[in-house]
């Protein structure tokens, strides 16, 4: 059988994004956007990925700098796909000393959500994926999980335990917790309610608390 054309390769089914915040443990607070486009298309230039993302990378004021990869995976062969795989990563914000309340997020934190949710929004306008419909409750439950596995491997996701959900306009909310690896709250559909964007956040030992029944 002979190859692909080449031109095969500028084309993409996929998209994935990934905007995650590094803490002294690992991931804090990981920003996951997942579209499967209803026909292949010619991929975006990394210019637009890099405009969408850059007011998020704008709102932290570090050193430290971030990482920025861009990258196409190519399967070819009979059942052929082509994602293209963009990830930006950045040192967790330190908490300012006028914070109080451990709690509460912070202004900056509200504003790094609000803008990573206007990334996405631009990224699902200029991407022909048609929307998923809303998850029912096994399917949201599963995706979660599978979430916290891509980000935190080690964390035994399929052992975590569900301390909590909630169902809210489209969105899951969703919280795993675990005897060793701590706990981790997941808001599958935390942009608008659209199945394929996901906001995972790392509990601190004081939140991991099952509320299983309240």
């Amino acid at each position: 059988m002979a190859p692909p054309p080449l031109s095969d390769l500028s084309m993409v089914d996929d998209v994935h994004v990934a905007v995650t915040f590094e803490g002294t443990e690992g991931p804090e607070d990981v920003y996951l956007l997942d579209l499967h486009l209803d026909k292949r298309v010619r991929a975006l230039s990394e210019d637009a990925y890099l405009a969408a993302l850059s007011p998020v990378v704008a709102l932290v004021d570090s050193t430290e700098g971030c990482l920025v990869r861009i990258g196409r995976e190519h399967r070819l062969g009979d059942r052929p796909m082509s994602a293209v795989d963009v990830s930006v990563s950045l040192p967790t914000p330190s908490v300012r000393a006028d914070e109080t309340d451990p709690g509460e997020r912070s202004e900056q934190q509200e504003a790094i959500a609000a803008a990573v949710a206007s990334a996405f929004r631009t990224l699902i306008a200029q991407c022909p994926a048609p929307r998923p419909g809303d998850l029912a409750h096994d399917a949201a439950l599963a995706l979660a999980r599978r979430r916290v596995a891509e980000v935190a491997p080690e964390s035994g996701a399929l052992g975590l335990s569900v301390a909590a959900e909630e169902h809210v306009d489209g969105q899951w909310s969703v919280r795993l917790v675990g005897p060793a690896s701590g706990g981790f709250e997941v808001n599958v559909g935390f942009v608008d309610g659209h199945p394929g964007t996901t906001h995972l956040r790392r509990l601190p030992s004081g939140e991991i608390v099952d509320s299983v029944g309240d």
